[in-house]
């Protein structure tokens, strides 16, 4: 038998404990700032959907409305919305969400989300 050895693999088991907390954890921060990004997308594809029938206003009020659910810092002048001549719409919405990983480590991530509808059909 050899002696000295009996400890090792405690140790390596261990740090690789501590390797996958530290990345569950890092994961954990990082995707609620995607989740919003395509909650963002899914509700402004929706107001696009219905924006023959609703006015500008309402479209802006339900995307800030949704906006506030999710506590992104957006404001009404933060959405770049326009009915063009041609009927298609724009949207641009741009914003930044920080992830806080503590110990004053935090990173930052910059979304924008653009979407144009077709022309309507005449």
């Amino acid at each position: 038998m050899l002696y000295g050895n009996e400890g090792g693999s405690k140790v390596t088991v261990l740090f690789y404990l501590l390797v996958a907390i530290v990345l569950i954890y890092a994961g954990i921060k990082t995707v609620p700032p995607y989740m919003h990004y395509y909650a963002m997308d899914d509700e402004v594809g929706q107001q696009l959907q219905t924006a023959s029938i609703n006015s500008d206003d309402v479209i802006l009020d339900s995307i800030l409305k949704k906006a506030q659910e999710l506590e992104l810092p957006l404001t009404r002048d933060d959405i770049k919305f326009v009915r063009h001549e041609d009927g298609s719409i724009s949207v641009d919405i741009k914003w930044v969400e920080v992830a806080d990983y503590g110990y004053g480590f935090e990173r930052e991530f910059p979304f924008e989300l653009s979407t144009t509808t077709r022309k309507l059909k005449e």
